[in-house]
């Protein structure tokens, strides 16, 4: 395993970038990283859909059919026409 070693003095965009840092704001530390053990998020195999993530986002009543992206644009266009003629 890799470990980086900085010597430097905690100023004021070191503390905003990391908070933990703060309380040692103007001191000279000794910062050493290592990467973490600790398991990374699976990362999703494939990408959704336009029409699997609104299909996520809505809970539909029960007994309605889920919505396409084609029937959403019929609806808007739909909708469009009718306010067109008022």
């Amino acid at each position: 395993m890799k470990a980086i070693k900085v010597e430097t003095t905690i100023d004021e965009a070191a503390a905003t970038a990391i908070p933990a840092l703060r309380p040692m704001l103007g001191r000279r530390v000794e910062l050493i990283v290592l990467q973490s053990e600790a398991e990374q998020p699976a990362t999703p195999k494939r990408r959704l859909t336009v029409d699997e993530l609104l299909a996520l986002r809505l809970d539909p009543p029960p007994g309605v059919a889920p919505v396409s992206l084609e029937d959403m644009e019929r609806a808007i266009a739909a909708g469009a026409t009718d306010r067109g003629s008022l």
